[in-house]
């Protein structure tokens, strides 16, 4: 068994970090010592190591979450997984496609501003540059 320091260790989690999983019920101690001290066994090494992985991928806690209650009603969570992973794609295509019409239009701005270095501008709330359409 680990108590909260050695799990930290471990996972490379701190302590503070697990015992906010334990409120939001990712991670749960299998028992308490006599001074009251969380303890833990392997197996929440191997949910951390899980929980780590998902984030890394992109997932929330609140995603994980869904997946470890798939987990811990005994079903393969493989198409609650599926269906998130589907949802992050679409969503990451569409923070793509914003992003690149930001850049589009930032690097069209920069190249007038570029053509034109110094434009007659009075400093008043205002720049030539950001106008909706330079001159």
């Amino acid at each position: 068994m680990y108590r909260i320091g050695e799990l930290a260790k471990q996972t490379g989690v701190s302590p503070d970090t697990l015992r906010f999983y334990e409120r939001i019920g990712l991670v749960h101690p299998i028992a308490r010592s006599e001074g009251g001290y969380r303890l833990y066994g392997v197996e929440a090494i191997r949910r951390l190591n899980f929980i780590k992985q998902a984030q890394a991928l992109g997932l929330t806690l609140e995603e994980i979450r869904a997946v470890l209650e798939v987990m811990e009603e005994g079903r393969p969570p493989c198409a609650d997984v599926r269906r998130v992973l589907r949802q992050k794609v679409a969503l990451l295509e569409r923070r793509i496609a914003e992003l690149t019409a930001l850049r589009n239009a930032l690097a069209e701005r920069l190249r007038w501003a570029e053509a034109h270095p110094d434009p007659a501008c009075d400093g008043q709330d205002h720049c030539v540059y950001l106008d909706s359409t330079p001159a």
